[in-house]
């Protein structure tokens, strides 16, 4: 049994996948995702019917994304990963995003990055052809074809220009696609490709905001 948790957007989720099904719960959390994050985990064995003792893997996303989310995501998953003893998986924020709308034709996944920027990926016929990159949206939805798709949340908040460019942003765009993000670590966890809670780290794409104290400049 796998269970995967993504806190990288607005939008958290959580989900188990056993025996070829799955389980998932998911909403809006700007605060307090940890707690959400325990509550779901105990609803998903719940209604799944299989306890946590069970759990053989699991899946979170790395980066890129929120700064805050993304720890709060990966220090409960280390936190259940060093006292199961199990592998963890990591994969990117915008792959699960994709294949949940489905990687036919020009698809571009868009977490908003704030500044006026987006954590973008774009895939053509299957195949991925940007990986995850920190840039302007007019960037992101360069060269595309009309009748792409676009999906996540930054395509929510760039709808207008997405469909001034000739594409459409697909339904429920903010799904983070913990269903997929299940399936994909079940996948690696059995090519072999776990790793140690105790090697987990946020594959972030710029630098925090935030400047050390130790850092800023003194007061005059």
């Amino acid at each position: 049994m796998i269970l995967a948790v993504d806190t990288a957007g607005p939008v958290a989720g959580a989900a188990l996948w056993a025996e070829g099904r799955a389980w998932s719960r998911q909403g809006r959390a700007p605060r307090g995702t940890e707690v959400l994050l325990g509550t779901w985990i105990e609803e998903l064995c719940a209604a799944s019917g299989h306890p946590l003792s069970e759990l053989t893997g699991i899946g979170v996303v790395a980066g890129p994304g929120a700064f805050t989310g993304l720890r709060v995501g990966l220090a409960t998953v280390a936190g259940l990963a060093m006292a199961l003893d199990l592998p963890v998986w990591t994969d990117d924020a915008l792959s699960p995003r994709a294949l949940r709308a489905g990687l036919g034709g020009e698809l571009v996944s868009m977490l908003d990055a704030r500044k006026g920027r987006v954590y973008a990926a774009r895939w053509s016929g299957g195949e991925r052809v940007l990986p995850p990159a920190d840039i302007a949206p007019e960037v992101a939805l360069d060269g595309l074809s009309p009748g792409f798709r676009a999906t996540g949340e930054g395509a929510l908040v760039y709808a207008a220009l997405v469909e001034e460019r000739g594409g459409s942003v697909v339904p429920e765009a903010d799904d983070p696609g913990v269903v997929e993000l299940a399936r994909r670590t079940a996948e690696g966890l059995a090519r072999g490709e776990g790793v140690s809670a105790l090697d987990l780290h946020p594959r972030y794409l710029r630098d925090a905001d935030a400047v050390p104290r130790a850092a800023r400049q003194p007061v005059r």
